[in-house]
């Protein structure tokens, strides 16, 4: 997804109706989605290949230009003729957002569409450490047996496999190394699977089970993160001094997890680190992601 913020104030109410006339003083843009996840993994210093699609249009090239720029892989995205690349405008006045203007078509992909991308994954697979699935309810997602397949693929050449979900369907995500809800996400899956006023614990406790995850992390906003793995439950406490945008807060999560797991640090120690560089992001205004020198200190 593109990301694209006007920025401005308001300073009074329009005549024609009663609605605020926002004064725009310049536009920003930035990686967003599954992209935003690469854009906080190359902000650790890690290499990234991205993989989605994208359409054939101007906002495809800035985007494309965005990650050039942000040094990120592009070489598994596909083009697809007739498909908007997805815009999300927001438009924010003084730091606070007063609206959000999506553009995107979510179907699916068409069926040579998904194969090429099949094909870039495939030849990919093999050189990479890690996988991260960022799941948003729209094109691969919505196509029946893509992640499964994919999943199992990764699998098969041993690799960590991270997944931020959507929805209820979680069928999907079976054999994931770890899955990251919200608190949101997690109490409907919960309801879903009739695990009704049980606590966190026992909800993971099922879903590990029945769906075969090594160990899930749930985030809570300001209650923080919760670990749920065999040998560890444990919640980590919000780090958080000051809060302007929780949007991205959960791709930092993710971005920093598969990072530092993949890399051999231990479990607790890498959640630690997540937990401190979402304090981080969420006292960004906007889109940003967590860079290398605002979690060195940790380190």
């Amino acid at each position: 997804m593109l990301d694209r913020y006007f920025w401005g104030d308001v300073e009074r109410i329009s005549p024609e109706a009663p609605v605020p006339v926002f004064n725009l003083r310049y536009i920003t843009k930035t990686l967003g989605g599954a992209a935003n996840v690469a854009n906080n993994l190359r902000g650790l210093r890690a290499q990234v290949e991205l993989s989605g699609l994208i359409g054939a249009d101007q906002e495809g090239e800035e985007f494309l230009s965005l990650l050039r720029e942000k040094e990120i892989g592009a070489s598994c995205l596909v083009k697809e003729d007739g498909r908007p690349t997805t815009v999300k405008t927001r438009i924010i006045a003084s730091s606070q957002q007063l609206l959000r203007i999506d553009a995107e078509d979510r179907s699916p992909p068409r069926e040579e569409t998904t194969e090429r991308l099949k094909e870039n994954l495939q030849r990919m697979l093999p050189d990479i450490d890690g996988l991260i699935l960022s799941d948003y309810a729209k094109g691969l997602f919505l196509k029946d047996g893509f992640s499964n397949w994919l999943i199992e693929e990764a699998r098969k050449q041993g690799l960590i496999v991270m997944v931020d979900p959507k929805g209820l369907s979680w069928e999907r995500y079976r054999g994931a190394t770890c899955v990251t809800p919200n608190l949101k996400e997690l109490k409907e899956i919960a309801q879903a699977e009739g695990l009704f006023a049980r606590d966190m614990g026992t909800v993971c406790e099922h879903l590990c089970r029945k769906y075969d995850f090594s160990f899930m992390l749930v985030t809570m906003g300001a209650e923080g993160i919760y670990l749920h793995h065999p040998e560890i439950k444990r919640r980590f406490p919000a780090e958080a001094r000051e809060v302007y945008d929780v949007s991205g807060a959960g791709d930092t999560v993710i971005a920093t997890v598969s990072a530092f797991y993949t890399a051999g640090f231990p479990l607790e120690e890498v959640v630690t680190l997540a937990n401190k560089a979402a304090g981080v992001v969420v006292g960004k205004v906007g889109t940003q992601p967590i860079l290398w020198e605002e979690i060195a200190d940790y380190l």
